[in-house]
């Protein structure tokens, strides 16, 4: 197994650790094993949240940290944030893609979208 596929797979293993469930909420889908343009390994995966729209990158970066990025469909850099603990990813993601910042904002997002 190539060491770019082991990152990417232990990253994934790490965000479904950590919160399975908002992984789903954000319609995560082709996930895919990469190496960015510092020629880093890492995981890009595509997302369809209540924020945003795109693609999240997560790579593994020289200090042990992670660098996640977020790009909309047109690929354009829409935010990234450097130094990120594996235990922080799933929470920083959620609240870039999904979360609007209070359970009553997300619950009146989800009653709007699903008319309950």
């Amino acid at each position: 197994m190539s060491r770019t596929l082991e990152i990417a797979q232990t990253i994934q293993h790490q965000l479904m650790t950590l919160g399975r469930v908002k992984v789903w909420s954000w319609g995560s889908r082709s996930w895919t094993a990469i190496k960015d343009e510092e020629n880093r390994d890492g995981l890009e995966f595509r997302v369809s949240g209540f924020k945003h729209k795109g693609k999240v990158r997560i790579v593994l970066d020289w200090s042990d940290t992670y660098v996640i990025s977020f790009f909309n469909s047109r690929n354009t850099l829409k935010g990234k944030v450097d130094d990120v603990y594996f235990d922080e990813m799933v929470d920083l993601i959620d609240s870039f893609v999904e979360y609007p910042g209070s359970d009553e904002e997300y619950k009146k997002l989800i009653e709007n979208k699903y008319k309950f």
